[in-house]
């Protein structure tokens, strides 16, 4: 065989396997695209239910935090009227005719003063509770009466040894102010929170 015919062969086993492994390059190269291609897919399809997931769950978490900030602010509103409710009581009670104030004061002194003590009138109440000392003696109840006013816009302050209680429509309002509240609530809106 002739150089030529042996470098013939060479280049064309060369060529042939040159194909060989340009092919299987090509064909692995194929496989490796195909493969990141799904991958890709994957990832991308996995990155939209994600981002969708995430995106329900934020706007439930927004849906119930504006539900619970109105439900706050109705809240907040149904108490302030109640508040007012109270106030109007107050006030009410602080207009109740001379007598039946007097003796609603007398009636609170006495519980107040079972051991005697000292009772300052507030200003305002001065003349509507003039015959208070006398009522208190009627009823039993002994009582020094203050030099000075109570410091107080209505009603009375008891003072002793062992008490400091005012009695007054704002301090009987105070003293029984979760009651009333539950009571204005029930009137205003009867069965709803």
């Amino acid at each position: 065989m002739a150089i030529t015919d042996i470098l013939t062969r060479i280049e064309t086993d060369a060529a042939a396997e040159a194909a060989d492994v340009l092919g299987a390059a090509q064909a692995e190269s194929a496989r490796i695209i195909a493969q990141a291609e799904a991958a890709l897919d994957a990832e991308r399809v996995a990155a939209i239910a994600a981002a969708e997931h995430d995106a329900a769950e934020e706007a439930a978490t927004l849906l119930a935090n504006a539900r619970l900030r109105v439900r706050d602010d109705l809240l907040g509103r149904k108490r302030a009227l109640a508040e007012r409710v109270l106030d109007r009581a107050r006030g009410q009670l602080e207009a109740l005719p001379d007598s039946e104030y007097l003796e609603m004061i007398a009636a609170g002194v006495a519980k107040a003063a079972t051991g005697g003590g000292t009772l300052a009138v507030a200003a305002a109440d001065a003349k509507r509770l003039a015959g208070l000392p006398a009522r208190l003696d009627a009823a039993g109840v002994r009582v020094t009466p203050a030099s000075d006013p109570a410091p107080l816009d209505h009603g009375v302050l008891v003072t002793g040894d062992r008490v400091r209680q005012e009695i007054s429509p704002a301090a009987l309002i105070a003293d029984h102010r979760d009651s009333l509240l539950l009571v204005a609530a029930r009137s205003l809106f009867g069965g709803e929170e």
